[in-house]
């Protein structure tokens, strides 16, 4: 057996006790050198879990009989990485369980420094192997984590092996039943990231106001301290060298002002960006950040120490061929049609998406709901599942903590809060969020509560208490009541923002007929109309993204108008605009321009 370095050790999830153990710090990918091994992959389905990630390496003679027949590597189905597989291989268009996927490449790097192997988003489960060796497993569908392969890749041709298991379960975060599509499969790029034998892991940039000063703190963590070596940030832009202090063996932090004067903030008119560069020894990171401020004070959303309305929608990551893997252009043609619509605003629904879109959002000046697939019927009173949802927040805060386009870190959507074990564990994990990062808001979609039916609607949830912002969810004039029910809001102008994070009703494109006919485009459009009006007169609700921006793909939605599609989208999934996009549109174009007049 080869030997093991210690960092090599501690930089994998590895089994002891029969317990899964891993790193709290996620290597983050900034402009590292890399190898991409996206490309041509063989995909080999197996449905009943017959084979065996060390078993297929050996020799065919060495192998259980029958093996050699019914397991080829070299032949699978040819599919071209990130890819969803029910997408590219229609066959498989509902298959859940067991598919490997496998890889040829060439190394020919150095010895060195260290390498890592990178997936940045599998669906759902996954175990690895390279060449022979079992790297480790993970789980959760939309977030990065890393290997070290330094003592594993052999110089000429290697082998990896990946085992992507998508099958649902009640223990699983999302759980057994979701309203959106099942997409397995690798998403999202896989690459070798090459670094010396110290480096930086991972940093963390915030920044917070006073009237005449932008208060910097500067966080970052390294692999492999040495005490000899200096961590350094800098900022060119605006004259910026600082030394970071040690805090410990692989952890380091500063604080500094500048002069409100000096420092341009980031805002949704002027998203600034300051290029940013951290050394240390022989490792250097560069990165784009945006300088600014977001917090909640009096009831109100406050961006750089101004009150802000948020014009949002909601959005699935998903595109027809494609499932979840999206490319540049998908991004940029989401981005498009948030312009169009008047957006400031987006709710990346209902789990991390590519992390190209918080990057984009950075450029464009659009703020950012992130949240975990914590999706209605969690299993909160089982200590493992809490662990789980403390793993799929810290993945997806330590992936995007430096974009200033996110403002929002979301801990669950329509959890039921009469559930004792849901009102225990959540206030827990939105302390956690603040211990991982408390330079945003934290917020969750919930369900409102009524009385004397619909004269009175009003929120009844005790984990507002432990919420910056609260989500609600509510679907009149679609579900149940009439659009315009929310004018019943009994507000409290000085307590938590309220964002509408959900409404709105289906409709399918073309189909058109009176505002009294269900799943026409009219139907949909009537219930905006009423929607708007009711909200209008609400000063708690700090802002909308209703549900949602496109049609997308869930099973749960079968009948005669939807066909496996949930057809609450302003546009249909191939970007048609629905009646409704344009009343959403004028809407926001009007309170975009109330700002403007203030």
């Amino acid at each position: 057996m080869k030997a093991i370095k210690l960092q090599q050790f501690l930089s994998r999830k590895f089994k002891n006790s029969g317990k899964e153990k891993a790193i709290t710090m996620i290597l983050s990918r900034y402009n590292r050198e890399s190898k991409c091994l996206d490309g041509t992959w063989e995909l080999i389905p197996d449905p009943y879990e017959s084979f065996d990630g060390q078993e297929i390496y050996k020799p065919k003679k060495e192998r259980e009989y029958g093996r050699p027949l019914d397991f080829n590597l070299d032949n699978g189905y040819s599919v071209d990485i990130p890819a969803s597989w029910g997408e590219v291989l229609n066959e498989f268009l509902y298959y859940e369980g067991w598919m490997w996927h496998t890889k040829k490449f060439s190394w020919h790097g150095e010895r060195e420094g260290r390498v890592f192997l990178r997936l940045s988003g599998v669906n759902y489960k996954s175990q690895v192997w390279l060449n022979g060796e079992k790297l480790g497993s993970h789980e959760g569908g939309f977030t990065p984590f890393t290997f070290e392969v330094t003592e594993s890749l052999e110089q000429g041709d290697n082998l990896l092996v990946v085992l992507v298991d998508n099958k649902r379960h009640e223990d699983y975060i999302p759980e057994l039943r979701t309203d959106w599509y099942n997409f397995g499969g690798i998403h999202r790029s896989v690459e070798l990231i090459s670094v010396p034998e110290s480096f930086i892991r991972n940093y963390k940039l915030e920044t917070s106001l006073s009237e005449d000063q932008v208060k910097f703190s500067i966080r970052a963590w390294v692999d492999g301290f040495e005490e000899e070596k200096v961590l350094e940030l800098k900022i060119p832009e605006l004259g910026l060298e600082e030394e970071l202090n040690s805090v410990g063996n692989s952890e380091f932090y500063s604080e500094f002002t500048l002069p409100r004067e000096r420092v341009e903030l980031w805002s949704t008119d002027n998203p600034k960006l300051y290029d940013v560069s951290l050394s240390y020894g022989e490792d250097s990171i560069d990165d784009r950040v945006g300088f600014r401020e977001v917090e909640v004070e009096d009831g109100e959303i406050l961006l750089n120490g101004e009150s802000i309305w948020l014009r949002g929608i909601s959005m699935h990551e998903e595109e027809v061929g494609k499932g979840r893997a999206l490319d540049s252009t998908d991004v940029e043609k989401r981005f498009e049609r948030l312009r169009e619509l008047n957006c400031n605003f987006a709710r990346l629904a209902h789990y991390p998406h590519t992390p190209e879109m918080a990057q984009k959002a950075d450029e464009e000046g659009i703020l950012l709901w992130e949240e975990v697939p914590a999706w209605q019927d969690i299993s909160f009173e089982k200590e493992e599942v809490r662990d789980l949802h403390k793993q799929q927040l810290r993945e997806m805060i330590q992936r995007d903590w430096n974009r200033a386009s996110v403002i929002l870190w979301s801990i669950a959507n329509e959890t039921d809060h009469t559930d004792e074990d849901r009102n225990e564990a959540l206030p827990e994990m939105a302390d956690y969020v603040k211990e991982l990062d408390s330079s945003r808001l934290v917020t969750a979609a919930c369900f409102i509560d009524e009385e004397d039916d619909r004269e009175r609607i009003y929120i009844d949830d005790p984990l507002e208490e432990s919420l910056d912002v609260i989500g609600i969810n509510e679907y009149y004039g679609w579900y149940y009541g009439d659009a315009d029910d929310m004018k019943n809001f009994d507000e409290d102008p000085n307590s938590t923002p309220v964002i509408i994070s959900e409404t709105g009703g289906g409709a399918k494109w073309g189909l058109h007929s009176s505002e009294d006919e269900t799943w026409t485009e009219e139907y949909q459009n009537d219930i905006y109309k009423k929607q708007i009006e009711a909200l209008k007169q609400k000063s708690q609700i700090k802002g909308m993204s209703p549900w949602i921006f496109f049609d997308f793909r869930t099973p749960r939605r079968m009948n005669e108008y939807q066909r496996g599609y949930n057809r609450k989208g302003l546009m249909d999934e191939t970007g048609r605009k629905k009646q409704a996009f344009y009343t959403l549109k004028k809407f926001y174009r009007e309170k975009q321009e109330q700002v403007q007049c203030h």
